[in-house]
């Protein structure tokens, strides 16, 4: 683990400037001046990284499609529960797998977000939501809604056979769709997802506890107290504080060398799009994949005036005269020196309230085969993206997603002269519903 990153996590927090107002001075935007949430996160006494090769890897999408979340599934023995934002009744080989496993005697439970983005959202639950439940019901499926006070639950991890020496957890960015794993009626390519799977007893078993407390009837939820855990909602009035502005906000200061990043979308009042803006400003080598409708230029060209690189619309091989979305929230850290870190999860790092409001969970992964995957994966992303922003947009709201210097030597990454031409990408198919 990054010994400079467990200082800065174990060392007392001080006070963030807040969503209600606060001391410090507001960092700038685009679109104005930037509150950073007066919420703070003190680690608790026995707070634990987790053993570099207990978090690794497991899939990367949509080359690997569903194959590897279905393996997962059948693996379990005694018991499988699901959290996710959204998962479609009809999404074979999935929920099969599920309904099959709830057939043999195995305890399935589904928790899904109770709102969606840009939904109606009543008190029972979205209404397309709550048909789902009532079909994977219908399927022998123990299936809930989120718990009311998140804005949205959008924590996507697969926990298997909870409390046994065999437990293990998935932790992913996708939501379990089709359009996330291949081709769909969004077009013949899906979008860009990671998954790594938790192993060590402790982390285990504090996801298995987070994911009791949120079924009903609800419960407090833990104190977590694994530093490779980044647990949101992380604003005020959610006890305890989750670490997620804590640690995204560490792991991109902490980049000394380089910081690549995924960026579904970009806020224009991201309290860490200003983080990453001073890293670029500080040397740090910053690299973005990002989706052309989904962020402003005004923050493009802030990015780039600052030194980083910025590219759109990635293909893929699968399907090269496509683009692919770009879900995914991934990030690595100081590729290739001895303190290289990666994070993976649901949490949108550049939407404020996905950190302060929104259930989430994220991973610190250390592994070093782990890491060189997902960095050779940017890195193709990154030589097959437009360095255009064909499809200029303004940044969603607060409430979630709507609808060049040379690269690192050691990232092993395309120089500038063979980036891709600024001619512009290939023609979007519409996008995986988003979140």
């Amino acid at each position: 683990m990054r010994l400079k990153f467990l200082v800065a996590m174990l060392a007392a927090v001080a006070l963030l400037a807040g969503c209600a107002g606060g001391d410090s001075a507001p960092a700038s935007s685009a679109s104005g001046s930037v509150e950073v949430p007066t919420a703070s996160f003190t680690p608790p006494q026995d707070y634990r990284t987790s053993p570099s090769d207990s978090i690794q890897l497991n899939s990367i999408q949509p080359d690997d499609g569903t194959a590897p979340v279905v393996e997962f599934i059948n693996s379990a023995t005694q018991s499988i529960d699901v959290s996710i934002y959204r998962i479609d009744a009809d999404f074979d080989p999935v929920v099969s797998a599920l309904a099959a496993a709830a057939a043999n005697g195995i305890d399935v439970r589904v928790s899904m977000s109770r709102q969606l983005i840009g939904g109606e959202n009543p008190p029972e639950g979205n209404a397309g939501q709550v048909a789902v439940v009532e079909s994977l019901r219908a399927q022998g499926i123990e299936a809930e809604l989120s718990r009311p006070e998140f804005h949205y639950g959008h924590e996507k991890s697969i926990i298997i056979d909870a409390g046994t020496p065999a437990a293990k957890a998935m932790i992913a960015d996708w939501n379990l769709q089709q359009s996330y794993f291949g081709p769909s009626k969004y077009g013949p390519v899906g979008a860009r997802g990671f998954a790594v799977v938790a192993t060590d007893p402790d982390d285990v078993a504090t996801v298995a506890a987070y994911f009791d407390a949120n079924w009903p009837p609800f419960t407090d939820w833990p104190v977590n107290t694994r530093a490779s855990l980044v647990w949101s909602p992380s604003g005020e009035g959610f006890t305890p504080t989750g670490n997620g502005v804590e640690a995204l906000t560490d792991f991109m200061t902490n980049a000394d060398r380089s910081l690549d990043v995924y960026a579904e979308y970009i806020q224009d009042d991201s309290f860490l799009l200003q983080t990453l803006i001073d890293r670029a400003n500080d040397g740090v080598v910053v690299r973005v994949i990002a989706n052309s409708d989904g962020q402003s230029p005004a923050i493009v060209d802030k990015l780039r005036a600052a030194g980083a690189q910025v590219v759109f619309d990635p293909t893929n091989a699968m399907a090269p005269d496509a683009v692919m979305f770009v879900h995914s929230k991934t990030m690595v850290a100081d590729y290739g020196q001895p303190d290289q870190v990666a994070f993976v999860g649901s949490q949108n790092q550049f939407i404020n309230e996905s950190l302060e409001a929104i259930l989430e969970l994220g991973t610190l992964v250390t592994d070093q085969g782990s890491i060189e995957e997902i960095q050779q994966t940017f890195n193709t992303d990154f030589s097959r993206s437009s360095q255009l922003q064909a499809k200029p947009s303004p940044s969603p709201s607060a409430s979630g997603s709507p609808s060049a210097s040379q690269s690192p030597s050691a990232s092993g990454s395309p120089s500038a002269s063979q980036s891709p031409s600024a001619s512009g990408s290939p023609s979007a198919s519409p996008s995986p519903s988003t979140s």
